[in-house]
């Protein structure tokens, strides 16, 4: 899914202690009140008559919670002990506000699910060894581009390497027209739409796997310095667009402003209904590396499930997620109705994912998603994520803007968040 800009993380909590599901309560009759924001809100839905012919005596109630106001809504409630859903959809880099106290610990549940859930995603929901939510969508991003404006500028296949991709291509497809390479804007989410995929990209990340900083570390360094390079040395990069979040982004596409997008398996359904007039000049590449060895692919955004203890129908609670989430079924649903891509990897084996799409010039795109999924390497939040994702915001806005260099910048970053409790 989709994520907007960030907002700033919700308090720490002292919330009741942590639950652990009860494994062998059945599920027999009652209510369920599922929390989401717009999009997942839909893909719920879209499973209620799937659960309901297994449990026929359960009513499900989806509620509906914007985006910027769900998490702070959801660990308000918690720490209050009540007036919490029994399930509720979390941004990725926000799940480690509920780790722990008030969240039902699934990881007995969850158990024999572990091999078939894309183990990248599974790292988002897991700490010290508990699992606390179930992986939902983990879009893998690969590189989207427009074939017609590669080959007019004499281009006939992505390069291996950033470097070449940015330095020689780059000028080609730019030289002497109003048409950029890429987009990358300061001014909206840049480390969402890129810095971070970038470092899992190229094994670095703001966070390690026990909630360290790591960020501010020679990889961290050289990713913030090609971005600023691309926009203000190359020039090749468009900037002053509300990058997939506003129409000036959609008119920069229209007016084939944009060559190429480090896209995520989401944005494709988004740009088939903005720019249907540009069906068959779409081609999907695997991404270039920065280096030998790097994974040519990434991924960017994706959420979570969370069951807050406090609900009084645990079972049905766990029945309804495994139904939607863990299920060949549930996950085909919810791909069909939302375009919502599944880290439940078996689903991925499914036909759906092996048809050719005539936006894409007859590419079996979706297959090329597909296998690229489970190579996506493990990105690690913690519980500062929230405020990291403000902090980083900020100073990139800075070193891509040209009034910071990158060392200083993600210095001030590291420090910053380093500086947090």
């Amino acid at each position: 899914t989709t994520a907007p800009a960030a907002t700033t993380a919700p308090a720490a909590t002292t919330a009741p202690a942590a639950t652990t599901a009860p494994a062998a309560q059945p599920c027999t009759s009652g209510t369920l009140t599922v929390w989401a924001w717009q999009q997942p809100d839909d893909a719920f839905r879209a499973t209620i008559p799937s659960f309901n012919q297994l449990y026929p005596n359960v009513k499900v109630t989806v509620v509906t919670v914007p985006w910027d106001q769900i998490h702070t809504k959801l660990e308000t409630a918690i720490e209050a002990g009540s007036g919490a859903p029994d399930v509720s959809s979390v941004e990725g880099y926000f799940t480690p506000q509920f780790w722990g106290p008030g969240v039902m610990d699934l990881t007995q549940l969850i158990a024999p699910y572990l091999k078939d859930i894309a183990q990248a995603k599974l790292t988002e929901d897991t700490n010290n060894g508990k699992i606390w939510a179930v992986p939902w969508d983990m879009p893998p991003a690969l590189l989207l581009y427009r074939t017609d404006l590669f080959q007019a500028a004499g281009i006939t296949e992505i390069p291996a390497t950033w470097d070449e991709f940015v330095n020689v291509d780059g000028p080609k497809l730019t030289q002497g027209t109003n048409r950029h390479l890429l987009a990358i804007d300061p001014t909206t989410g840049p480390n969402f739409y890129w810095y971070r995929p970038l470092l899992d990209q190229i094994g670095s990340g703001i966070f390690d796997k026990n909630g360290n900083v790591t960020l501010g570390d020679a990889k961290s360094i050289q990713v913030a310095q090609f971005l600023a390079d691309a926009i203000n040395k190359q020039k090749i990069a468009l900037t002053g667009v509300q990058y997939f979040e506003g129409p000036s982004w959609w008119s920069a596409l229209k007016d084939n402003g944009v060559a190429a997008v480090m896209g995520a398996s989401w944005m494709i359904g988004m740009m088939k209904q903005q720019v249907p007039e540009q069906a068959g000049e779409w081609r999907v590449a695997p991404l270039p590396v920065f280096n030998t060895g790097d994974p040519t692919v990434s991924y960017m955004g994706g959420s979570s499930v969370i069951i807050p203890a406090q609900t009084k129908n645990p079972g049905c609670a766990w029945d309804f997620v495994q139904n939607a989430l863990l299920t060949v079924q549930g996950n085909l649903l919810i791909y069909k109705s939302q375009d919502i891509w599944p880290s439940y990897l078996p689903a991925l084996k499914d036909s759906t994912f092996d048809q050719p799409d005539p936006y894409f010039g007859g590419q079996k795109i979706f297959q090329m998603f597909a296998q690229a999924a489970p190579n996506v390497a493990p990105y690690y939040y913690s519980k500062n994520s929230a405020q990291a994702e403000t902090i980083v915001n900020d100073q990139l806005f800075k070193i891509l803007s040209g009034t910071e260099d990158a060392t200083t910048g993600i210095d001030a970053a590291r420090d910053a968040l380093k500086a947090l409790p």
